[in-house]
């Protein structure tokens, strides 16, 4: 039987080689703290009891960090029923906008600040198309969330945006869009491009960002200046006749990571194995990288605190909630209701059924109680 690796092993693995003596940005330490203590003792334990009041286990407490593999299938089940209940019934669009690798570096120095300017780039290019009488002249949903990293946990950020096919226009009426293709691919590139580095630039100007090693401030404005008359990588796909299966998408990275514990293929004393899909080649890959380099390729990825990685704009945005509700009344849904609580016992029942008491057969209840904040083992 091959043997189940874990990403809560491989951090240990790194933390034992270190002694603890680990140097790293306060949040990336937190999200480590998290990840390697998530269901053992170190969080403490909770109670379960079924219905007739009979304990039916006692549970080790999960770390909840948004960037854990292990403990966040319930949050994202959560997330893709909340973002279902407000999707419209009507086609949409997947569209990708990517930063140039050129900027990596940049983006490795200014992560928080890059990441809010390229979906507010993503937001306003759509949102500036969608406005324009020739293509749609109306307000469309709009949902964008944030990749950071490539399928190898390469740095590589871009967006994925998915708009309706289809508006609210300023009378209250639902339109379609002008013509075939909802926005013409090159236009759409460019302007993406202007905002982007057009933000950059005024950012780079008042000097609120951190220059790279070895960077000199003349060499930043050279490179973007350049990188304006470089053709970017913004990918349209294939028209969605709705947009459940890309929000089913996106679920799988906004609780959870970029990271699942079965890509662990090996884990050496120094080295780590992983496999992942490659895109260019439509397959899957294997790469091995040193146990360190793997660690810091990983965590280079987790979100600044209160850094949001899926932003909501036009009809999907809350402030727009009368007019989604407009356009949900033209294409014969009802309108959006109050959030709802997935509940734990809801999502095990999906998921293979809710355990029975072995004493007398019935549900576990909803009634826990926490135990020791640590707990011997």
């Amino acid at each position: 039987m091959e043997r189940a690796y874990t990403l809560q092993g491989v951090l240990n693995q790194y933390l034992v080689q270190h002694q603890g003596r680990v140097r790293l940005p306060v949040h990336y330490l937190k999200a480590f703290d998290h990840l390697s203590t998530c269901r053992t003792a170190a969080l403490g334990g909770h109670s379960q009891y079924c219905e007739q009041g009979h304990l039916t286990g006692v549970w080790y407490n999960s770390c909840r960090h948004r960037f854990c593999p292990q403990c966040r299938s319930m949050a994202t089940e959560q997330w893709l029923v909340s973002t279902k209940e407000i999707l419209l019934n009507c086609a949409h669009h997947h569209v990708i906008f990517t930063m140039p690798s050129e900027l990596n570096e940049l983006w490795r120095f200014n992560k928080g600040l890059l990441n809010n300017l390229l979906f507010k780039a993503a937001q306003e290019t759509l949102k500036q198309f969608a406005k324009d009488r020739r293509y749609l002249g109306a307000m469309a949903g709009i949902l964008c969330a944030l990749h950071s990293w490539g399928r190898n946990l390469s740095i590589h950020p871009h967006i994925h945006a998915v708009i309706s096919h289809g508006g609210i226009d300023s009378g209250g009426v639902w339109v379609m869009p002008k013509k075939k293709v909802l926005f013409p691919q090159k236009p759409v590139m460019m302007v993406f491009r202007g905002k982007l580095l057009s933000m950059i630039k005024a950012v780079v100007s008042t000097g609120q960002y951190a220059l790279p090693p070895a960077k000199r401030a003349s060499e930043v404005s050279n490179l973007l200046n350049k990188l304006g008359r470089q053709a970017w990588v913004v990918h349209f796909c294939p028209r969605y006749e709705h947009a459940q299966g890309v929000a089913k998408y996106l679920s799988r990275y906004v609780k959870s990571g970029p990271f699942k514990n079965r890509q662990l293929k090996r884990v050496g004393e120094n080295e780590v194995r992983f496999s992942y899909y490659s895109h260019r080649h439509k397959k899957t890959e294997f790469m091995s990288l040193p146990l360190d380099v793997f660690v810091h390729r990983l965590l280079e990825h987790v979100p600044e605190p209160g850094k949001p990685m899926v932003r909501y704009s036009g009809l999907y945005n809350s402030a727009a909630r009368k007019r989604l509700n407009k356009a949900r009344e033209s294409l014969g849904q009802e309108a959006v209701s109050e959030r709802q609580v997935l509940d734990w016992q809801v999502f095990l029942s999906q998921k293979g059924g809710l355990p029975q008491c072995r004493m007398c057969g019935s549900g576990i209840g909803d009634r826990g109680e926490v135990v020791a904040k640590k707990m011997k083992v």
